[in-house]
């Protein structure tokens, strides 16, 4: 955690993380504890972690959205946030694993299917941001064309800020923004610091103005 309190962020969103006391960000909420493989202690798919409070939390009913999604309210410098944290499933959900039930890519599209109007919704509300584990490139690499096109039209207006080039590569983990949030700097870094291996993904920071 003391890269990510290096960063002094407003708002963090970790994926694939546990519950726990973290002094510097103490107001959190979360996806919830079950996404349909074996519940593991304090283990979460996705968690959001703030400096403010947060003022109410929302998930969604879709199946492949349990445990992978939470849309929280807080307020920075005195503006309202929306924010929706998102672990999209990866490609292979549930399809030897979990329910074994799926086919490549059908959790991830049907995410995305209910993705969409909780982003409408959140945009009614005001001031949205969008983080977390997209489990796409963006642009598109080498995902399936309905992928991507599922995904875009999930976003709607807003403007993925950690989209194309970056010195680590392309990311998967991404932040996306709406039109009344001005993208200052953008700042990956790769998933291994000072010689130990942080995480699978590399993360990304969006200076927000």
């Amino acid at each position: 955690m003391g890269h990510l309190v290096g960063l002094d962020a407003d708002i963090i969103v970790t994926t694939e993380d546990s519950l726990h006391e973290w002094v510097d960000y103490p107001y959190r909420i979360d996806g919830g504890p079950d996404w349909g493989y074996p519940i593991k202690g304090q283990r979460r798919k996705v968690v959001a972690w703030s400096r403010t409070p947060w003022v109410r939390s929302t998930h969604l009913a879709a199946p492949s959205a349990r445990g992978r999604f939470v849309h929280g309210t807080t307020v920075v410098a005195g503006m309202p946030f929306q924010l929706l944290a998102v672990c999209i499933p990866w490609q292979d959900a549930h399809v030897r694993g979990g329910r074994a039930d799926r086919e490549r890519w059908a959790e991830h599209l049907d995410y995305c299917e209910a993705l969409g109007p909780a982003v409408a919704e959140s945009l009614r509300l005001g001031a949205t941001i969008v983080a977390g584990d997209f489990n796409q490139r963006i642009p598109r690499s080498r995902q399936p064309h309905a992928a991507a096109v599922a995904l875009d039209a999930a976003l709607g207006p807003l403007h993925v800020a950690s989209a194309g080039d970056h010195p680590v590569g392309q990311l998967i983990d991404h932040i996306a923004v709406s039109s009344d949030l001005t993208v200052h700097e953008v700042t990956a870094w790769p998933n291994v610091i000072d010689g130990e291996r942080t995480s699978d993904h590399s993360g990304v920071v969006v200076d927000l103005r």
